[in-house]
């Protein structure tokens, strides 16, 4: 006999357990009988079959045998073993703890437990996972319960599914083709929206005529004959556009096959294309949108954002050009986007569009950005034209002009001792686009401290907005003015080189051994090829030479 206070807590665990027991037998029990009355249903819906008897045969059987389970677990005595075989299967470390203290039997003398049985029962007791040995238990009798339930309620929906679900002339179909065979082409299939569709059967045995049953999406419901050529086993028809899903089906002799799908798709397509242009702050223009174009001319570093509209959503989008592919920004509708690309190279795109079926683009809409350069400012010396000849005494006038396409911030001239750093004098404040600007200024060369020989560099220049925003400074050509003694004596040629070459040859050699020449006009030509090289030298001219007022 067990200890009372065992008993009852183990009592109350093992009656659960028999419960969960039976909830579980039930269930198979339920999922046996769901099973054969889809069974039956498949054979009515092939056969034509009246299986309604058979159907509630099946439904009483199960019925009985859920009682006979229910009485058998009810008269089944209590098995504590099974219940510590359950317990220890989640908790190994209490299976000898539990065998021990449920083995225990009074003494038979006296009907009392001694000392060491009472503290076996009493650690059993007051186990610290006692608590979660119930939750468990609960847990598993509450899903068992759970899936029999389910179980039975699947049993009823195929029971009346079976029973009352009308299916006119369905079986013909399958009862056909013992004796009949038709073969339906293209059966299920997919086209293009507003395509042609050719759709066709061959018959083993030839009716005397056949029908296409059209069912569309929108409920409407279409006949048409199927043609037949002379004594070809084969029936046909055409329709010249598919718009919408539908479902066919053949009938022919009071017979018919099965319902076929045709499923209408769309490739992916650009519908339109509305590109949104903000100018460099430099340019002063103001931001507009252009709508429906796939030509963009801009001035480069001009920020472009793309919208793009299509005939349906995609999967993925990007522009393919010769050397880059720029990925589109996919949105939530039937829409891509391209955000803030930096227009700065001309280059022409397709669309790659690619829907969620791996469908593309049949038609590759094809697009053109073109990025007009920031050219430099136009800066020229209008007078004097040409290198010059002065005084150290004179005052020379340099006249210039500077014209840029989207206008100059400042502008002026420059000059310098050649070999020095040159002095820029501003001359005038900012210009609008295209605006032609004239300038003089005159260079007092007595100020510069020249001395004859020297050479005098002059030249203009203006200041603009290059692409990248920044203030950009372009140079005109150099000149020269070659500070001339104030007095030249010229003489007349006595080389007599007309009547004794060899002669004279000697002579000019002999006077340029001992007097040494004049080798200054040598000296600043070469002064001035060096300078002129160093100038072409600098494509961007990016000097900043110090700057003075007139």
């Amino acid at each position: 006999m067990m200890e009372r206070r065992l008993q009852n807590q183990f009592g109350a665990l093992e009656a659960r357990l028999r419960r969960t027991r039976l909830w579980r037998r039930m269930t198979f029990c339920w999922l046996a009988a769901a099973g054969a009355e889809l069974a039956l249903v498949v054979v009515r819906g092939s056969t034509g079959w009246h299986t309604q008897p058979v159907a509630w045969l099946v439904l009483l059987a199960a019925l009985l045998v859920a009682v006979v389970l229910w009485r058998r677990e009810q008269k089944r005595p209590s098995n504590f073993r099974a219940l510590v075989a359950e317990i220890a299967r989640e908790h190994p470390a209490v299976r000898e703890l539990l065998s021990t203290a449920v083995e225990q039997q009074p003494a038979s003398a006296s009907g009392d437990f001694h000392f060491l049985q009472l503290r076996v029962i009493e650690e059993a007791l007051r186990h610290p996972h006692a608590v979660l040995w119930q939750r468990e238990m609960a847990r598993k009798n509450s899903s068992a319960r759970n899936a029999q339930l389910a179980a039975f309620a699947a049993m009823m929906a195929v029971f009346l599914l079976g029973n009352h679900l009308r299916m006119p002339r369905a079986h013909l179909h399958l009862a056909s083709l013992a004796g009949d065979k038709v073969e339906v082409t293209p059966g299920d299939t997919q086209v293009e929206r507003g395509s042609a569709l050719v759709i066709s059967a061959r018959f083993t045995q030839p009716p005397a005529e056949a029908s296409l049953v059209l069912v569309w999406g929108s409920g409407k419901t279409q006949r048409l004959p199927l043609a037949r050529h002379l004594a070809d086993p084969i029936f046909g028809a055409s329709l010249l556009e598919v718009s919408d899903d539908a479902r066919y089906r053949i009938e022919y002799a009071g017979k018919q096959t099965r319902d076929f799908k045709i499923g209408v798709f769309d490739f992916p397509a650009l519908t339109r294309a509305d590109a949104e242009l903000k100018y460099p702050a430099y340019t002063g223009y103001t931001n507009k949108t252009i709508r429906d174009t796939q030509r963009i001319s801009a001035v480069e570093g001009t920020r472009l954002n793309y919208t793009f509209l299509l005939n349906k959503p995609v999967a993925r989008a990007r522009l393919v050009g010769k050397d880059i592919s720029l990925p589109l920004m996919l949105q939530t509708n039937a829409a891509a986007a391209l955000n803030g690309f930096a227009l700065t190279n001309s280059a022409h795109y397709s669309l790659e569009l690619v829907d969620a079926e791996g469908r593309t683009n049949k038609a590759s809409a094809e697009f053109v950005f073109q990025a007009l350069p920031n050219r430099p400012p136009e800066v020229k010396v209008v007078f004097p034209r040409g290198d010059q000849r002065v005084s150290k005494l004179q005052e020379m006038q340099v006249q210039a002009s500077a014209r840029d396409d989207f206008g100059l911030l400042k502008y002026g001239v420059g000059f310098g001792v050649a070999g020095q750093e040159p002095q820029l004098i501003e001359l005038g404040p900012t210009a609008s686009a295209n605006q032609l600007r004239q300038f003089t200024n005159q260079i007092a060369l007595e100020k510069l401290g020249v001395e004859v020989n020297q050479l005098v560099t002059y030249f203009a220049w203006a200041d603009d907005y290059g692409p990248d925003g920044q203030a950009r400074r372009t140079f005109s050509d150099i000149f020269f003015a070659e500070v001339r003694p104030f007095e030249e004596i010229y003489r007349a040629d006595q080389s007599g080189a007309g009547e004794n070459p060899g002669e004279n040859q000697n002579q000019n050699q002999n006077q340029n051994q001992g007097g040494g020449g004049n080798q200054s006009p040598r000296l600043a030509e070469l002064q001035k090829q060096i300078v002129i090289a160093t100038w072409k030298l600098q494509p961007g001219k990016t000097l900043t030479p110090k700057e003075s007022q007139p």
